[in-house]
């Protein structure tokens, strides 16, 4: 009996040293797990900043595809609108386009029910009339506007300027396409910022 009253007394003697080692366990799992989390939350934000990364990246290489193809796009188009516009305002491939005589009707106005006759012009002959006269001077802005009207500007074909408006429509897709976030499901979110 002696012996079993001594194994007692080892035994509650090491009980503390027991709940020791517990203890000692228990904070070491909850060490490694947070450990653990931390390790994931790097991994975590590594993987976000890489991503943001490669979409920056992609980014700048979408601009700078919308930025040829913008550029192109003036190319081909440009010269067509320039003469397009310049033939509006009355400048043409023969010179500046003189007014023509209209006659119109104005009974609410006129009570004999006369004819008016308005003279209207195109804004290149009023300017000559008023600013120039018959004295155009060589290399002055209405001189090169003529000039670019009667040749000077050399429009493309109308396939070129097909592919400069195919350029510039594709462009504004890409600079379009750079506003909102593509999280690969096909859906585009704009971001709040």
């Amino acid at each position: 009996m002696e012996e079993a009253n001594r194994m007692r007394e080892v035994i509650e003697a090491d009980q503390p040293l027991k709940d020791a080692d517990i203890a000692f366990r228990a904070e070491m799992l909850t060490l490694l797990g947070q450990l653990k989390i931390r390790e994931d939350e790097a991994r975590a934000r590594a993987e976000a900043e890489a991503r943001a990364r490669a979409e920056a990246e992609a980014r700048a290489k979408r601009l700078l595809a919308a930025a040829a193809l913008l550029t192109v796009g003036a190319i081909f188009v440009g010269p067509a609108l320039a003469v397009g516009g310049l033939n509006l305002i009355g400048f043409s491939s023969v010179g500046p386009v003189a007014g023509k005589n209209l006659i119109l009707r104005k009974e609410s106005e006129l009570s004999n029910g006369s004819l008016i006759v308005v003279t209207s012009g195109s804004i290149a002959a009023g300017v000559q009339s008023a600013v120039y006269g018959g004295a155009v001077a060589s290399g002055s802005i209405f001189a090169l506007c003529q000039s670019a009207a009667m040749g000077g500007i050399v429009v493309g074909s109308a396939a070129e300027i097909a592919a400069g408006v195919a350029a510039l429509g594709a462009s504004a897709g890409l600079l379009g396409g750079l506003g909102g976030s593509d999280n690969n499901d096909g859906v585009r979110r704009r971001r709040v910022q």
